[in-house]
């Protein structure tokens, strides 16, 4: 059945910004000292947020001057370090035009989430955006994925959510959600097959999922 509210992760999901978070994370990691991960490595880590990642780059005892450090060179790069997943320019307008309302929920701040899909030309077709700082709890609290639903008058019945990772089936879980799962980021498709989700390759296979 069509879902009339789709709720898309960010990352990994609909853009590519891995190299930007290297980046930043590799000024925070040399700063304070340490090595920092491949950036495959880096990859299968994002997703619960920064101060989550950084604690893991750098212990608990340097996670909050590593935020500090991350948050001084990713504004510096975010932008023209993040890419556009392929199909997501073509899905997006598609879904929208099918009358469906579109809605971001990610672990990234809201602000930085609301500027990459604008540079991208995506950012006019999503009703509501929301990060961390929107909730009381980040994913895979479902704080965030029912906020959303509550803002913009849709019930779980009526509602889809789409992620890249393990950490996204949790999410759709925990606020009662069908999701899929698309192969684009850090987790590979036997990791996500294993959550019991089903796995596209591309964001564009949701076009056949969600008929007209």
């Amino acid at each position: 059945m069509p879902r009339k509210l789709i709720i898309f992760d960010l990352d990994g999901t609909l853009v590519d910004s891995y190299e930007a978070i290297q980046d930043a994370l590799v000024h925070a990691v040399t700063a304070l000292g340490g090595v920092p991960w491949t950036p495959e490595e880096t990859k299968r880590r994002v997703g619960r947020g920064l101060e989550v990642l950084m604690e893991e780059a750098v212990g608990e005892a340097n996670a909050a001057e590593g935020v500090r450090l991350f948050r001084e060179r990713y504004p510096r790069v975010f932008l023209e370090k993040t890419t556009i997943l392929p199909g997501v320019a073509e899905a997006i307008p598609a879904l929208k035009a099918r009358g469906r309302t579109l809605a971001v929920a990610t672990n990234k701040p809201s602000d930085f989430s609301r500027r990459i899909l604008d540079h991208l030309g995506l950012g006019a077709h999503f009703d509501l955006v929301l990060g961390p700082l929107d909730v009381p709890r980040p994913k895979p609290h479902p704080d965030m994925l029912n906020r959303i639903m509550a803002d913009l008058g849709f019930g779980p019945g009526e509602t889809l959510y789409v992620g890249d990772m393990t950490l996204d089936a949790e999410s759709a879980a925990n606020a009662g959600l069908p999701c899929l799962l698309v192969a684009t980021g850090g987790h590979s498709r036997a990791e996500l097959e294993a959550t019991g989700r089903p796995v596209l390759d591309s964001i564009s296979q949701l076009l056949e999922w969600e008929e007209p």
